[in-house]
């Protein structure tokens, strides 16, 4: 991993109104999915997403970790990421063979947060994925980080080694994954050089597609993206997108490259996608 590649943004905020009423009191990031366990018992756990998410960074190599939530999602996810001591004291008195079990993976679990630099930060309102980013830009400091969505499921993060080093050896400012796709409503659109990974042209959503490649939401960024973002102009549904973000990037002829995702993953955004997300977790066990 980059010497600096430490950091991690996790964004949280959204309302998650697809995906209603679960979402009116709980956040789509603390959905489960189902996950093996480190003692290869035939039994999976279920594993919240965002949890799943922050193994996944933490075992890459990343320490610090900075969350974008709302005012409703904050305390749910915070309680899942604080260790509770009542609770372990509770399974350690029960002393069944489950119990104990259990007890290895949250101890597991909260030797990583130990080990981790955490950051809350309340995003007031929706105003857009790019707001959302800016909001971490104290927390970041002059360090290169992993921007990660925490609705989108990657069963395994494989891919996050080539996508770093590419990233390191091609001195880039910024690095997404897209996927080429036949239906293509409702992503960011990317536009390469011919013959390259060399991204020249990026858009939020647009009417008229440029290409069939559309951003998935894990991305690498130098700090530079915050000044990008300040000299972005609002986009897409009247937010500050991290798509037109990137194109401020480009138009200042900063290098932003992308790697051709092929693998599976899933936008747990909707309930159809959801089901599929779950179901795929479960069979891949």
């Amino acid at each position: 991993m980059e010497k600096n590649m430490k950091t991690a943004v996790i964004t949280a905020g959204g309302l998650g109104t697809r995906l209603l009423t679960f979402t009116k009191v709980a956040p789509k990031a603390i959905l489960p999915i189902y996950s093996k366990t480190f003692d290869y018992n035939n039994e999976p756990i279920m594993k919240p997403l965002i949890e799943h998410i922050f193994d996944n960074l933490y075992d890459l190599g990343c320490r610090k970790f900075c969350f974008i939530v709302n005012k409703i999602s904050k305390s749910l996810i915070k309680d899942h990421f604080v260790t509770d001591q009542k609770f372990i004291k509770l399974l350690e008195n029960r002393n069944s063979i489950e119990d104990k079990r259990f007890l290895k993976i949250i101890k597991t679990h909260d030797k990583k947060l130990e080990n981790s630099e955490i950051k809350w930060i309340i995003q007031e309102s929706p105003s857009g994925f790019g707001d959302a980013l800016s909001r971490a830009k104290k927390f970041v400091g002059d360090e290169t980080f992993i921007l990660h969505a925490a609705d989108a499921y990657f069963p395994n993060y494989l891919f996050m080694k080539n996508f770093i080093s590419n990233f390191d050896k091609q001195k880039a400012d910024c690095s997404i994954i897209v996927e080429k796709r036949n239906k293509i409503k409702g992503y960011g659109i990317a536009e390469f050089k011919k013959k390259s990974d060399l991204v020249i042209h990026v858009e939020e959503k647009p009417k008229y597609p440029k290409s069939n490649f559309a951003i998935l939401p894990v991305y690498i960024f130098k700090p530079k993206i915050f000044d990008a973002l300040k000299k972005t102009s609002i986009g897409y549904n009247g937010e500050l997108q991290v798509t037109d973000g990137i194109m401020t990037l480009i138009k200042n002829k900063n290098k932003v490259i992308g790697l051709k995702y092929l693998k599976k993953w899933f936008d747990i955004g909707t309930p159809k996608n959801y089901f599929n997300a779950i179901n795929y977790s479960y069979k891949k066990i």
